[in-house]
């Protein structure tokens, strides 16, 4: 699989740092097996691989000119999990790190004696295989590098992959060209998709129906996959789009009854003067309780993402052993007996 010449040490290839799951960061000096299970970790959504048949097709993602055709803007992700998430006019990729198209680091870090023709993801019964750390981490990777397979397919794609930085600058189309057929060295890659990790059967995954996933998952307060709503401008915006256009057709509906009233048939009708008289309250009624379940919602959202906020900062202050309120305290009374050394500000 060596598409390029790597004149430096296989750790060098890797991060320059990476989080640890206590928010700490850490500086490897050789490719630690921590550091690979993270940067192959497909993190939550292992918890739905039953259910991603809701959200994408088992089928290859489609090359990167036909995803541009589609209106959707690649963005860069490192989190392979969000690797070919599309939704709001984009697309999420993460770039082909240098290590997975080196030899050395499928020998030594992918591979075992043990492990050794049992690519299969599916749960081994070994004891040896049972306790192999590589297989699952082989799966992914041959998995990702499947998808790029697909993506890349046409030179117009390899243009497209160097101008947006997914693959290393020094690959050429024909060591590309070579990669590919060293992949798919069967003829097909049916029997390669018997060996990557269950995730990567599918291509391209709807971030909408992944949210609503987790949303029926972990309840109306979850964050979803990837957050849609960054800020709460933002969720206004994107849910009082419906509100008002549920406000058009309302009044759609009442300049249509107004119409109807003025003719003689329908303003003699009794039936049609109740259905006026019930609509027109519900028009004045709903527009208001709408908005007023926004702002709660907001509310409740704001409240909620507050006590999160004061837990981790107090979970983070008792790990680091600082107080940073009584520090900030210090600190401004610090600057206003140093502010009186040096006199009034000009």
């Amino acid at each position: 699989m060596n598409v390029s010449d790597y004149g430096d040490e296989l750790q060098d290839q890797f991060p320059a740092s990476y989080r640890v799951p206590d928010d700490d960061l850490r500086a490897p000096l050789i490719p630690e097996i921590d550091l690979i299970a993270k940067e192959l970790d497909l993190g939550r959504i292992q918890k739905i691989i039953h259910l991603l048949w809701l959200s994408g097709r088992p089928v290859p993602p489609r090359p990167l000119h036909y995803q541009l055709a589609l209106g959707r803007c690649i963005t860069i992700t490192e989190r392979i999990e969000i690797h070919l998430v599309w939704g709001s006019g984009r697309i999420f990729l993460k770039p082909i790190p240098r290590y997975l198209l080196n030899p050395t680091f499928w020998e030594t870090h992918l591979w075992c004696d043990q492990c050794q023709g049992q690519d299969s993801p599916a749960p081994p019964t070994s004891v040896t295989a049972q306790t192999c750390e590589h297989r699952g981490l082989r799966a992914v990777a041959l998995g990702f590098l499947l998808s790029y397979v697909a993506l890349i397919a046409y030179e117009s794609d390899f243009a497209i992959a160097k101008d947006e930085h997914l693959i290393p600058a020094e690959i050429t189309w024909s060591r590309w060209r070579q990669f590919v057929r060293e992949v798919l060295a069967g003829g097909s890659a049916v029997q390669l998709y018997k060996s990557v990790a269950p995730r990567f059967v599918y291509g391209e995954l709807r971030l909408n129906r992944l949210n609503l996933i987790f949303f029926a998952i972990e309840g109306p307060l979850s964050s979803g996959f990837v957050p849609t709503w960054n800020t709460f401008g933002s969720f206004f915006r994107d849910n009082s789009a419906w509100v008002i256009t549920v406000t058009a057709y309302v009044i759609l509906v009442l300049s249509a009854m107004e119409v109807g009233l003025s003719t003689d048939k329908l303003d003699n009708s009794e039936a049609f003067q109740t259905a006026s008289y019930g609509f027109t309250v519900f028009s004045l009624f709903v527009p208001i309780f709408t908005v007023g379940v926004l702002v709660f919602l907001s509310i409740i959202l704001w409240a909620y993402n507050i006590h999160r906020t004061r837990l981790y900062e107090a979970g983070r202050a008792k790990q680091l052993n600082r107080d940073y309120r009584s520090e900030g305290s210090r600190a401004d009374r610090n600057m206003v007996s140093t502010s009186g050394l040096l006199g009034p500000r000009p």
